[in-house]
């Protein structure tokens, strides 16, 4: 029962996507993927711009795509960032400006895939809970509604405090430091980096298949459902990692893109860390602690309005987020809130889309999300610095999300 979370499907989307993170290494493709970002006057020549252009560009793809995915799509990219301007990946005490560029990575997957229903797997549960448990449809245009003012008011103050905190440093990057030239590149390294190129393509456009079938034909077709179905995370970042290990550079002298030697190199410390918050997270909702708690704290006389409903809803998804996964916190908490909210006689929506959404909230320990759990990997972050800016988004997220829920969900169809 303890070690079973350790084989949960997240584990091996870790797995996989840091294999090809690996590659992405090898091949030094950050680098040059990296270089465009360092050439833009806007974002590449600062510790701020960088830390907002790698924000920007995480939460826009996390519309799309899991956080999760988009987390492992982007640390690589911004790895490469980090070590074009000086910094070297797992130094002991990397400088605070490399530390906030990998944590925007991490906060704007997540706070990204709020703005819409298919972003990350708690909207899609919250939405799913609502449905079956009150019999209000929350599709996937009235999600924007709220979804994406949120999502932008929190993207704005994540760079804010990432940028207060850590966001010095680096004075500047010049373009010419921002091209690598690689002149002792061989035939085999040609290769490689196709081959290496073509795994993330696979996987991108696999991750997305499922989000733009969904887009096209709506989330409750059973063609989108049979994607998801067949197109797990997880098993998505396996197979193009295995790619790698059967793609030849050499066929003459057997070498492949990947070796097993260099994909013992990846960090696999951090993918215990998070198979142990797995763990953990998941004896306290079997033992019952977690409801215990949540129930308890719902029969406060903060919830005895609307308004104190939904804040007391808001705080304990948060803390509880941050010490067990944001899809466990919705699949624990969303039910509870709905119950409570029905037994007081309130409007059951507001409450639990305020839960759902906080479920996503977990900014302060690197298990609280997989992109957190992603970017501390790196050693590029330290825990310390990713508690202190973590604190500030959280007490944030609260307020934010507050207010946006009191403010918003009266524009939705069924109020």
């Amino acid at each position: 029962a303890v070690l079973a979370p350790y084989a949960d499907p997240v584990i091996f989307l870790f797995i996989g996507s840091f294999l090809l993170a690996e590659a992405f290494r090898k091949y030094r493709l950050d680098r040059r993927i990296a270089g465009v970002m360092l050439r833009s006057r806007r974002f590449g020549q600062s510790a701020g711009g960088l830390i907002s252009g790698f924000g920007l560009a995480s939460a826009g793809i996390s519309t799309c795509l899991s956080n999760t995915a988009t987390a492992a799509l982007m640390t690589p990219i911004a790895v490469g960032a980090v070590r074009q301007a000086g910094e070297q990946p797992g130094a002991e005490r990397a400088r605070p400006w490399a530390s906030g560029v990998l944590l925007m990575v991490a906060y704007g997957a997540s706070v990204g895939g709020m703005a819409t229903l298919i972003g990350t797997p708690p909207n899609l549960l919250t939405a799913g809970f609502i449905e079956r448990l009150s019999g209000v449809r929350i599709g996937f245009t009235a999600w924007l509604t709220f979804g994406i003012p949120i999502s932008l008011v929190l993207l704005v103050l994540s760079v804010f405090w990432t940028r207060l905190m850590l966001g010095r440093g680096l004075a500047g990057v010049t373009p010419d430091s921002s091209v690598e030239l690689i002149d002792d590149e061989t035939d085999e390294d040609r290769a490689g980096r196709r081959w290496t190129l073509l795994a993330f393509m696979i996987a991108g456009l696999l991750w997305t298949l499922p989000a733009i079938a969904a887009a096209l034909l709506g989330p409750e077709a059973e063609s989108v459902k049979e994607l998801t179905r067949l197109l797990p995370e997880s098993a998505v970042a396996l197979l193009c990692a295995s790619l790698l290990f059967v793609a030849p550079t050499s066929w003459r002298d057997r070498r492949f893109a990947l070796t097993w030697s260099e994909g013992r190199q990846v960090n696999w410390g951090i993918i215990l860390l998070f198979g142990g918050g797995l763990s953990l997270g998941t004896l306290a909702e079997t033992t019952g602690i977690a409801r215990w708690a949540g129930e308890a704290i719902s029969r406060t006389s903060l919830a005895s309005t609307p308004a104190g409903l939904l804040a007391v809803s808001i705080a304990v998804t948060i803390v509880i987020s941050e010490f067990a996964s944001n899809t466990a916190a919705a699949t624990l908490l969303v039910p509870i809130v709905i119950a409570a909210a029905q037994a007081a006689g309130f409007d059951p929506v507001r409450p639990a889309l305020g839960a759902g959404l906080a479920a996503t909230c977990g900014f302060i320990f690197p298990v609280s999300t997989p992109p957190n759990a992603i970017v501390f990997g790196t050693g590029l972050v330290p825990l310390w610095r990713m508690i202190r800016v973590g604190v500030l988004l959280d007490v944030s997220s609260f307020v934010v999300l507050w207010l946006g829920m009191l403010a918003l969900t009266p524009l939705l169809p069924h109020s």
